[in-house]
């Protein structure tokens, strides 16, 4: 269906991004506004058969100029709605540019968006592997299992490249057959661990635990097996309280039912994570000696999703700018989509209070003590 002409206001918006050296054309801005990116005035009536006319708001400029710059390599609009949600694009900084006040309804529709794209998480790729099988359970099953096994593998053999001692990285399976019960679990956890078998689970547990083969160790899973066979055979499942990994409906309706001031608090919390992430990492690699460095470090070795949620942010702080986006959207809705996480999250954060009140003091003693340790040293 054809547009109509550009109104006035689209015009002037044309017109003040190109003052700006943003030459944006009238329809893309109505691409922006039919999606509901823009702020706009809503339309006003004339009276009768004159029609109607429409204006623009105060921060309507600001959200403009955003998205123009984040679509400039002409990226999808949902992506650079995020990456306007994110970041401050005009700078590629990593906080989360709070200044931009992008509407709900574009916000939300660009993170439904990145649910049914994003496979960055492992459970997700593997929904989308045993998906693509059709409706074959056997196909769903083999499909499944093939991308778990490839992801998990590669996962250990990258940690060995880098150095990590076995076991020590995040995340990271102690050996191929860790890997492969590591496998056996997500794909378990996808599509159900009924589904594919307590025999299966138990063997994969056994092999990835190698100090246990011993006589003491058979007899553990022997019994364990035994336990579980015996449950069935009443009819029950030896899982019926173990949750199921959400399929991609849930998680979109999970993320909707999320109050969006909830979702904008979560993003600047995350924006100071991973604005602080750097000097951290530098304190850490220094050893610099610093009262608020070691109160995070104490509150990381107690509360292991306070560690994640920094190990994270130190990733998203050393990605390249143009991808910064995709880490920090990824850890948004891992927090958001899931109920325990996220009514966990301001307790997980605050126990970091007051370390990261003042980032630029805590980066001025870091730096200060690491030139005194030097100056001490030559």
């Amino acid at each position: 269906m054809a547009w109509k002409e550009p109104s006035d206001a689209e015009r002037r918006l044309c017109e003040q991004l190109a003052a700006h050296g943003l030459p944006v054309s009238w329809a893309k801005i109505r691409r922006w506004r039919e999606f509901g990116a823009l702020p706009w005035k809503k339309q006003q009536g004339l009276g009768r058969g004159s029609g109607s006319t429409s204006d623009l708001l105060p921060e309507t400029f600001v959200v403009a100029e955003a998205l123009a710059l984040a679509t400039a390599k002409k990226r999808p609009l949902e992506q650079a709605v995020l990456h306007v949600f994110t970041t401050r694009p005009r700078f590629d900084q990593f906080a989360a540019a709070t200044s931009v006040p992008l509407p709900e309804c574009a916000v939300r529709r660009a993170l439904a968006w990145h649910i049914t794209r994003d496979g960055s998480h492992p459970l997700v790729a593997i929904e989308k592997a045993a998906q693509s099988a059709g409706s074959c359970p056997d196909k769903a099953m083999d499909a499944a299992l093939e991308s778990a096994h490839r992801y998990f593998r590669k996962l250990y053999r990258k940690a060995k490249q880098q150095g990590h001692q076995v076991g020590t990285a995040p995340a990271a399976p102690r050996n191929l057959a860790d890997a492969d019960a590591l496998a056996t679990f997500a794909v378990a956890t996808v599509l159900g661990f009924d589904t594919f078998g307590a025999d299966a689970i138990v063997e994969a547990v056994s092999k990835s635990l190698p100090e246990l083969a011993d006589e003491h160790g058979e007899q553990v899973f022997a019994q364990l097996q035994n336990a579980v066979r015996e449950v069935e055979g009443d009819g029950k499942s030896p899982f019926s309280h173990r949750p199921h990994w959400p399929s991609l409906q849930d998680r979109v309706q999970r993320m909707e039912q999320v109050e969006y001031s909830t979702i904008c608090t979560v993003r600047n919390v995350l924006a100071v994570l991973v604005e602080a992430s750097p000097t951290l990492a530098l304190a850490r690699i220094a050893g610099v000696e610093d009262p608020d460095v070691r109160h995070i470090e104490k509150v990381r070795t107690s509360n292991q999703r306070t560690d994640e949620y920094l190990r994270r942010a130190e990733a998203i702080s050393r990605t390249p700018p143009e991808r910064v986006w995709q880490g920090f959207t990824s850890l948004l809705l891992g927090v958001c989509t899931a109920p325990r996480r996220l009514s966990r999250f301001p307790e997980d954060v605050t126990a970091l209070d007051p370390a990261l009140d003042d980032l630029p003091a805590l980066g001025r003693r870091t730096l200060a003590r690491i030139i005194a340790s030097s100056d001490d040293k030559a």
